[in-house]
């Protein structure tokens, strides 16, 4: 009987993969098109639209908005959720599991309202859409991934390898240099990647948080599909999933897929 239900989980996992998966597949299928139009099969195979998207000096300069605003909100996720990581690590565990509640509230209310919540703020107080405003809002959303990877390496460290280090003379800088960040490394990589990754695919922020002035990549491509329905459009998008994918074996190589999903250890442990 178990057996029987090990077959139909499995095959309503295989079935809900290749649902999620599908669309994705047929896009990137159809950006390969010579023709004017999106066709599906293509009819052909042709690079034609993704020559046209790095050929563009509007896309390229949307791209490279995107890649300012991700690095910035990189740079600031690390910053906020490094720190917040290790509080949490040495608060008591009722307080330290309400501040992680606290610190994840993000990832649980909708991107939309957050990007409404902060367009309402930086009106109130005068501030014009940026490169800065919309890294702002990704950070919000960015800074939780890195509280969760860092927690989650520093749940492999060994406090006795600490303690260890300050019995035999180090201080609590050297403990941190020489043994508990090589220890945490692959949890801050991870972060770091999600976080570039989840700023340059986000349209729900950034169109609140943008203007004629600042257009990021993701917002562009977004008001190019609502007014054509061209192998163009298909070709942008493949260019986030062929960034995304990257993204997830650089960390599959660090650190693992696995790993970064909770299923077992680092590979690299």
């Amino acid at each position: 009987m178990q057996r029987y239900v090990d077959k139909l989980i499995s095959g309503y996992v295989a079935l809900l993969t290749v649902a999620m998966v599908l669309p994705t597949v047929v896009v990137l299928i159809a950006s390969l098109t010579p023709r004017e139009y999106l066709a599906f099969p293509p009819g052909g195979l042709s690079f034609r639209w993704y020559g046209a998207v790095f050929e563009s000096g509007v896309w390229m300069s949307a791209l490279w908005v995107s890649i300012r605003i991700a690095t910035l909100v990189t740079i600031a996720a690390l910053l906020l959720g490094i720190p917040a990581a290790l509080a949490l690590r040495a608060a008591k565990s009722r307080i330290s599991a309400t501040l992680q509640a606290v610190f994840l509230s993000p990832l649980m209310i909708p991107s939309i309202l957050i990007g409404l919540g902060l367009l309402r703020f930086f009106d109130e107080m005068h501030v014009r859409p940026s490169v800065a405003t919309v890294a702002i809002g990704h950070t919000l959303l960015a800074t939780p991934y890195v509280i969760r990877y860092v927690l989650a390496g520093l749940a492999g460290v060994d406090p006795a390898l600490e303690r260890a280090a300050g019995i035999l003379g180090a201080g609590k800088w050297r403990t941190f240099s020489k043994v508990t960040f090589p220890l945490m490394r692959h949890g801050i990589v991870a972060g770091a990647l999600f976080s570039f990754i989840i700023s340059l695919d986000d349209v729900n922020i950034a169109l609140f948080l943008s203007d004629i002035r600042v257009v990021p990549f993701s917002v562009k491509l977004m008001s190019h599909v609502e007014q054509n329905a061209d192998p163009l459009g298909a070709a942008v998008a493949s260019v986030l999933v062929l960034i995304a994918l990257a993204v997830l074996f650089v960390c599959d190589r660090i650190a693992g897929i696995d790993w970064m999903f909770g299923i077992k250890g680092s590979r690299h442990e």
